[in-house]
């Protein structure tokens, strides 16, 4: 089921400019992009709020998902002219997903598209770092599968990608999402628009002034791990990433993308200031992991 209802392109024709998209049936979360330097306010009642950027967009500017009481109206206002603007309206969830096994699968989650991704068949290259994000979303929602929906509609549909952008999300609760289609190896869009030899790993929620939950970090920890035995990474190392052109720590954040000088970013502080300040630590605690012994097995009793 699509969690998107309604999908308005809206061209600005000023500075300063208010408008006001509407839906025939509650909705109770909005994104926006558009072209152009400017910030943006909005509100369905009460206060205006200056929802939080969205760094992973990089070819125009873009909101992140931002939640309120269900309404049927919101309100936006930029302080500078802008153009092509989109307002994606996202309808309350009324399905809860049933989950089994480590990682969530698309299908348990509730991808409209299943396991594949028909808009954008995977490629695959060999994966040389891990790119950690945030999704820079709500921190307390009650219903997490939901927001992985409402992500894989914005960057399917509203991105043009054809599929979500990341490879793996993990909720507060240490939850793991299956994220872009195709398994390990698959490219995905999440890295300043040089994608390859990288896996994106999203958590859901903003970094920028409070920490992952313990169960988040758990879960972060032991992915990186995995995928790090999976594809004989070092942890802790430095590597040249060539299609940034960039020297890499293995393991980063999305902002070490933001030198280089052959992406297309306008910059991002993505993963939050709060997580990447956590992410030595982070890197020695997956080395820790790598390097422990396997558990020993106990010999069943003789009877």
């Amino acid at each position: 089921m699509l969690t998107a209802i309604f999908l308005a392109t809206i061209v600005s024709l000023g500075s300063k400019q208010t408008s006001i998209v509407t839906s025939a049936k509650p909705f109770d979360a909005a994104a926006l992009t558009w072209q152009g330097a400017a910030n943006v306010r909005i509100r369905t009642t009460g206060e205006w709020v200056a929802p939080a950027i969205d760094g992973d967009i990089t070819d125009r500017h873009a909101t992140a998902i931002t939640h309120f009481a269900p309404a049927t109206s919101l309100e936006y206002a930029f302080d500078a002219p802008v153009s092509n603007v989109t307002v994606t309206l996202f309808e309350p969830s009324a399905v809860r997903a049933k989950f089994s096994g480590p990682v969530v699968s698309r299908v348990e989650w509730g991808c409209p598209d299943g396991e594949s991704a028909p808009l954008w068949p995977p490629s695959y290259s060999v994966v040389t770092h891990a790119v950690v994000h945030h999704t820079a979303g709500a921190n307390d929602l009650t219903d997490w599968a939901a927001e992985v929906r409402n992500i894989w509609y914005f960057h399917t549909f509203t991105n043009g990608w054809g599929d979500i952008g990341y490879n793996y999300l993990i909720d507060p609760n240490g939850v793991i999402y299956e994220g872009r289609a195709g398994g390990s190896g698959a490219i995905g869009a999440h890295f300043s628009c040089r994608n390859t030899n990288t896996v994106g790993i999203a958590l859901l929620g903003t970094y920028s002034t409070v920490a992952p939950t313990n169960a988040a970090l758990a879960s972060l920890e032991k992915l990186l791990a995995d995928l790090c035995r999976l594809d004989a990474i070092d942890p802790t190392a430095m590597l040249y990433h060539a299609p940034s052109q960039l020297m890499l720590p293995t393991i980063l954040g999305h902002r070490d993308g933001n030198p280089s000088a052959v992406t297309c970013t306008h910059g991002t502080e993505c993963p939050g200031d709060v997580l990447y300040s956590m992410l030595p630590a982070i890197r020695t605690d997956v080395a820790a992991i790598l390097s422990a012994p396997p558990p020993r097995r106990r010999r069943a009793a003789r009877p």
